[in-house]
This record gives structure tokens, sequence and C-alpha cells, in this order.
């Protein structure tokens, strides 16, 4: 090994900029010791394409600046080697590495086959132009790159990659997304944990500033960033925004976080960043000005005292468990499912789901009431316990009928739930067409088709693909079902009823006792008019998950309007509205487990016909004769 710096000159480079970059000087590298006990560092050059060493060029004194070393060398080509750094014994790729190589096999990214370069992409985007879509307005599609178009009848000859993605990009539109969130798409270390298990995930170490390799059609680094470019200018060409998640371990700093964010949202265009931060970070990122338009999801927000235009959303648990155990009929679930229908915060959205990659498929939530995870090598130890999941009657997969009606309904009310609650819903990828994981809630390892959408569902079960479209599609002509700032519950612009309002048994009041699992709300039509927006229709929707029918206080729709019943879960019902004394005072049946939407619409007024002037004389000439 060549340890001699001679054929080179070497200077302290310039720190602040961390990485392998060419200057007008030479190639300045810069890295952040990344323990606390100062150990020596070194640059390692390779010879290009190969792990063979050909020079180690050590950071001096002079060079060090606090816990960041930085130099510049001069006289080389950047295009006639590799490199990495040498932190006390340990080689590491470089943490700000726009290029790493040895990576392109899924399943064998090992920390000892990569190499990083020193590369500078010129991508052609052609004036590309973010959607900028409204939080409020956003449906979210959340997929991992790898399974969502892996399987062998994707319908794609580039399955498993940034390529594939593209390749569905027409059924993402006609299904009505707006934004795709990707699972950890950077260069992860999918190292084997037990076994010949992989992380299929890809929350654990990584090159953060890399697309996966393994997830590009050409299997190299340069085409990885390419393809993964290429796929964010035709999302965007088809007004659907890209969302990246993150996962850093504890000794990431946030420098570092920021550092990446910034990179990712800069270079490749993404419009959306996803990542569980603790409070003090969130804080951080979301008052930074480079990310002032970029969607920030995390865990929740206090507050944002920076941003002109809601950019924060609310990523947790709270609706996915409410909902759920209202779906199948818990105990006294109204009071927190009507909150959850309406909650919502003016500088932070929320973000509503019904499953992610570590619970049931939603198919899987109403088919098995344990889970089922034997093949992830555990023992059934893994994955959370309390799925808040009922199998309708049989657990698994079954060919009985009254079984399978019952599950097609309480998804059909589930997928209501979701579409007609104010925050902003997100889908997880196959759960529009009923994949299932058969019962696996913590796939965690399983790059087999357990993980991957079997795209033959999407005919199986095209029934509730279209009923998904349809939901989404309603809910986008519905700006009351996804007003910007949350709803308050009163008539505070006195547009003559409240923004939102909750009935059961009686109109105008929530009834939230123990036993009761029914109610319905209102959302009054006129308030889109705070958004300066043309005045909608008002919509009541009713909420039974109860076993047996229920009637339900009906409120009027307003002067010179009534009620029209616009879809039901339960096949062939048609509203079955009773008058009172008046029309004030009117109840409406609800079918057991099922959701009922009501619309309002104009009463055409009746002319009475006036008598002509004939007929009046004649009847005045009789009565005189009388």
């Amino acid at each position: 090994m060549n340890t001699s710096k001679n054929r080179y000159k070497v200077k302290a480079g310039n720190p602040m900029q961390l990485g392998a970059r060419k200057t007008k000087d030479g190639i300045n590298f810069a890295v952040m010791l990344p323990d606390r006990k100062k150990e020596s560092a070194s640059v390692v050059l390779y010879e290009k394409g190969t792990t063979e060493v050909i020079s180690e060029i050590p950071f001096t004194e002079e060079m060090t600046f606090g816990k960041v070393c930085s130099m510049c060398i001069q006289g080389v080509n950047a295009n006639a080697f590799d490199y990495n750094y040498k932190i006390g014994d340990r080689v590491m790729t470089d943490p700000y590495a726009a290029l790493v190589n040895g990576t392109k096999v899924f399943g064998e990214n090992t920390a000892e086959s990569k190499t990083s370069s020193v590369y500078s992409d010129r991508f052609n985007w052609d004036n590309d132009i973010k959607p900028g879509t409204d939080f409020s307005d956003t449906i979210i599609y959340r997929l991992h790159v790898r399974g969502f178009t892996k399987n062998r009848y994707s319908k794609t000859r580039r399955k498993g990659t940034f390529a594939g993605i593209v390749d569905k990009i027409d059924y993402l539109k006609e299904l009505g997304i707006t934004m795709v969130e990707l699972m950890p798409a950077y260069d992860f270390n999918e190292k084997p944990l037990k076994g010949d298990k992989i992380n299929y995930w890809g929350y654990c170490d990584a090159d953060y500033f890399m697309p996966k390799v393994s997830y590009s059609a050409s299997g190299d680094g340069k085409g990885a960033i390419r393809e993964f470019k290429t796929m964010v200018k035709k999302l965007h060409a088809a007004n659907i925004e890209v969302c990246m998640e993150f996962y850093f371990n504890r000794n990431i700093t946030p420098a570092f976080m920021i550092d990446c964010f910034r990179y990712w949202v800069i270079n490749y265009h993404i419009d959306g960043i996803h990542c569980n931060l603790d409070e003090d970070i969130r804080g951080a990122i979301s008052a930074d000005p480079y990310l002032a338009d970029t969607k920030i999801i995390s865990y929740g927000f206090s507050n944002d005292e920076f941003s002109d235009k809601k950019h924060l959303g609310e990523y947790n648990r709270a609706f996915m468990n409410t909902a759920r155990k209202f779906l199948k009929g818990d105990e006294g679930q109204v009071m927190d499912m009507a909150y959850r229908i309406r909650y919502n915060k003016s500088f932070a959205q929320a973000i509503n789901y019904f499953s992610t990659n570590d619970t049931f498929t939603m198919m899987d939530m109403v088919s098995y009431d344990g889970k089922h995870n034997q093949d992830n090598g555990e023992y059934n130890r893994d994955g959370i316990e309390d799925n808040n999941s009922w199998n309708c009657g049989y657990e698994g997969y079954t060919k009985k009928k009254v079984v399978n009606e019952l599950r097609q309904r309480q998804l059909k009310n589930a997928y209501a739930m979701l579409m007609f609650s104010q925050g902003t819903p997100l889908i997880y990828a196959g759960d529009e067409f009923g994949n299932s994981a058969n019962g696996n809630n913590n796939p965690y390892c399983q790059d087999n088709d357990v993980s991957y959408l079997d795209w033959r569902l999407t005919e199986r079960n095209k029934w509730l693909l279209d009923y998904v479209k349809w939901l989404i599609d309603f809910r986008k002509s519905h700006k009351i079902l996804h007003m910007e700032n949350p709803m308050e519950g009163n008539d505070y612009r006195s547009l003559g009823m409240p923004d939102v309002s909750f009935h059961s048994d009686r109109t105008w009041i929530l009834q939230f006792d123990v036993l009761s699992r029914q109610f319905a709300f209102m959302v009054y039509g006129k308030y889109t008019t705070v958004c300066k927006l043309p005045e909608e229709p008002s919509l009541y929707i009713a909420f039974n998950t109860h076993w047996e029918e229920k009637t339900l206080g009906l409120p009027t729709a307003g002067k010179n309007r009534d009620w029209k019943q616009v879809m039901s879960t339960e096949p062939g019902y048609n509203a079955d509205i009773i008058s009172e004394k008046n029309k004030m005072a009117r109840t409406v049946k609800i079918p057991p487990r099922s959701v009922l939407v009501l619309e309002s619409y104009e009463i055409e007024e009746k002319e009475e016909k006036k008598p002509e002037k004939k007929q009046v004389r004649k009847k005045l000439t009789r009565s005189r004769r009388k």
C-alpha cells in the first residue's frame, strides 16, 4: 500500500462543506469524526471501480477544526479513483457521499463492499415544477419501492424499482393519489439479521445521500440517481408529489439530519419528508428556511411560527386505534371517534390511516383476530399484540359467503370513515384492492410474496378498488370534507348552522354512553365560503357499527332544501326518512354495520295555478243567480 503523498499536493481544506467536492484548487474532503474520543483519520484512495488501495493520506493537526477534518488534494483526477475514510481502525463510506458503489444486489448490501465516489450529476430537470398541493387536499399513498412492483403479476418489466413506480403512474393518477410516500429508499444496509433474513423495510444504518442502487433497473449508482430523478420528474408531470421517509439511529446529529433533508429537497426535488423526530429537532426542521415549502411529517407539532402555509403533518396511530375499535363495535368509542372525525390543527395537518407497514393490512384487519408472524422466526413474539381487529367470524381466508360479505361491508365502512374525516387520508399500498400479508402484522424481514403486492387482486377485488376511487373523487369534490382549518362545531360566521354538528338518537345532541355504537355528523356546505369557494351542499354522514338497525335524528337541510341519499354501504338500501309532526323533527334509519351518506339539495318551488278569467266570471254569474 502506498501511503506517501508525494504525487499529490495536500493542504488544509474547507471544513464548511462536508463530503467530497471538486473545487478550483482540487478536491476538497471534509468529514465529521463520529465518535466522542479523538481518533486518527485519513482519506483512503482506491483504484477506480475496485477496493484496491492506491494511497492513504492522513489528516494532520492543521487540517482539524473541532470534530471536523478537512483536506484539499491537488493533482488528482476525480474520475480515476474511489475513496473512503478511515477513522481509527474502521473504514467507512463518506456519510455525505453523493455516489456509493458496490450495492447493486438487494440483500447483499454490507459496509465491507462499498466505496464512495466524487460525483456531480447533470440531470436535465426541464423546468420541473413541484405540484404544491395544499396539505388539506392531499391523498397520500405509502409504498415500499421493492414490494410495490416486485410481484410477478405487477405487469411491469422493471419490477421492484423506481422505474416500476413510473410504470404505475397512470394507475396512481386514476386512483386519485396526489402524493406518493416512499418507505426508506436511500441506500440502507439490509445486512443479514438472523440466518439468511434481511432488513426488508430499511429502518437501519445507511448511506443517506444516495438512492438505493438495488431499487434501480440499471443496477449501478449513476443509473440509480438518474432513475430516481426521472421518477420524481414524471410523477410531478402527473401532478403527484413525492415524500421520502427517513430513519436515523440515535448517534446521528440534528445537523446531519437537516443537511440530509436539504440535499434531497434541493437535488432530488422531493416534496415531503417523513421522519419521527424528537420535539426539539422537529422545531428546528419546521423552522428551516430551505424546507419552508416542504411537507414535514412527524409526530405532533406544538406550533409553527415560521411558515405562512401549512406544511407540517401530524402522523400518529390515534386515528387508527380509535377507528378500528369503533369499526368492530367496541363499547365506549363514540366520543373518541367523533373527535377523530373533526380533528385537525390550524398549523399542522392530521394524517389519518387504517394500516401501515407494521400493522395488519386493511384486509387482514377484518380477517384475523390475532397475528400470525411465525415465518419471521421469532415464535410469533414480534409485532404488536393489540391489533383492534375482528375476523368477522372466521380466522383467515375462507369461502364462506356470509363471512366474506360482512368483511366487504366492514372494509367499505372503514374507507368511509377514513375519507370522510377532516385529516389527510393515507392509504398503505395494496389496501385499495384488498392485499393481504396472511395475518403477518410485522413482515420486516419478508422479502417475498408476503410483502409484495398481489396485482391480480385489482381484478378479483375490483368492487373495492372502484369503491375507493369513488370515495376519493367524492372527497375531492366536497371541500367541506377537508377544510384547511379545524372545524369549530359552532356557527362562528353566522351562516345559519354550525360548520359541523353531531347527532345521535336525538338531533343536535351526541349521546356517547358506553353502549352506544352509532352517531352521525353534518357538515354545513355554506362554510366553504370561508375559503372563498362557492357554497356546497351539506352532507349528513351516519355511522352504525351496531349489529342491529338504529334510528338517528336528522336535522333540517336548510331553507327550501331537503335530503337525498348519496350512498350506503348496505347493498340496495334506500334511506328510510321518517317525518314526525313536521320536517323539523325527523329521523332516519341506519342498517346494521353500515354507513349512510345524505346530501342536501334545493327544492323546486311549485307555482300555484291561477284560474282563468272566463272561469272566474262563470262562477260569479252562477253565484248571482243563486
